[in-house]
């Protein structure tokens, strides 16, 4: 769970079909995972998504927080890819052997067709990615893109005031939770899914609560973030490892074998040296003479082979021209 060092007590969770998820540092972030640069102290982690799974956001106290008075508490502002949505209230008065918790699951949203409550549970939803270069579409695509993928809790000291009717809303909630993208609009981020709700169940009308904030309503006293990417987005991001090639297959190393390996692999060379010399004597090249001898070209000629001319000159006189 994310922490702080500045705000000893306060942690904050996703859980992510009901498993707290593994939490990755920032290869960008400091030493930590703070970003001192922020107007408060902030926190931030890559997670790992889960297409279609559900989620949800856990604020845990324990009693190294300092509360302070006793009607004091802490709520959260949460946002879902830059759109705001309910957050929750922790008082000291629910703490549990000093520990105090407080889970948001979802969004409640009033649907005109039934005209009826409905509790929509937070998921994650895959980004479909289109080809589409209408500059108008790209324009308001971009826009959606440069939220997309982070989940921003940011904390607050308050004082609860006491509840009220939530009112019904003016517009209808959107039914669909496709996330379509033009391409151009990523422009190379390794963006894979977004935020959206399940189809919802009937429940009864909620209830707002009203507080006063302590410090300000733009001053938080913590603020945590948190990346979600798929685990092929997170090793492109270089959060994660990439999966290894596999390892060569080891070397037979002659000094790491036994005798009877030796022996056998000496034999085996033995007999093709073998049938290499077989092979050769088979194909020596012999020549046939004119009167039925045979003469192997391969032996060395040691002499020079003299061959008999005779002439004859006259009825009974012969010359032999092989004289010197």
């Amino acid at each position: 769970m994310a922490i702080l060092r500045d705000v000893p007590g306060i942690q904050v969770t996703v859980q992510v079909a009901g498993n707290d998820a593994i939490e990755y540092e920032d290869p960008d972030a400091s030493e930590g995972g703070e970003t001192r640069d922020a107007t408060c102290p902030t926190s931030i982690k890559y997670i790992e998504c889960v297409d279609e799974a559900e989620f949800a956001i856990k604020l845990r106290v324990d009693d190294t927080y300092q509360w302070g008075h006793k009607n004091n508490a802490l709520m959260t502002h949460l946002r879902l890819d830059g759109k705001s949505v309910s957050g929750i209230i922790v008082s000291q008065t629910a703490r549990v052997n000093g520990t105090a918790i407080g889970i948001n699951k979802g969004e409640y949203a009033y649907c005109t067709q039934t005209d009826r409550w409905l509790f929509r549970k937070f998921k994650f939803s895959a980004v479909d990615v289109v080809d589409d270069s209408n500059k108008s579409r790209v324009e308001k695509d971009v826009k959606i893109a440069r939220h997309l993928g982070l989940i921003q809790v940011k904390v607050f000291r308050c004082i609860p005031l006491g509840t009220y009717r939530k009112p019904t809303p003016r517009s209808d909630f959107q039914q669909s939770d496709k996330l379509e993208l033009a391409e151009k609009s990523l422009k190379g981020k390794a963006i894979s899914h977004g935020t959206s709700f399940s189809s919802g169940q009937h429940t009864r009308t909620p209830n707002n609560r009203r507080v006063a904030y302590i410090d300000g309503y733009d001053k938080p006293i913590a603020m945590f973030q948190f990346h979600y990417r798929s685990r092929e987005a997170l090793k492109r991001e270089m959060v994660i490892p990439r999966s290894p090639s596999p390892a060569p297959e080891p070397k037979c190393e002659i000094a790491q074998m036994s005798r009877a390996e030796l022996e056998r692999l000496a034999r085996e060379r033995l007999d093709q040296l073998q049938n290499d010399q077989s092979i050769k004597e088979e194909r020596k090249p012999m020549v046939k003479n004119e009167v039925g001898g045979t003469i192997d070209l391969t032996e060395e000629i040691k002499r020079p082979i003299k061959s008999s001319r005779r002439v004859r000159v006259a009825p009974n006189e012969v010359i032999d021209l092989t004289d010197d």
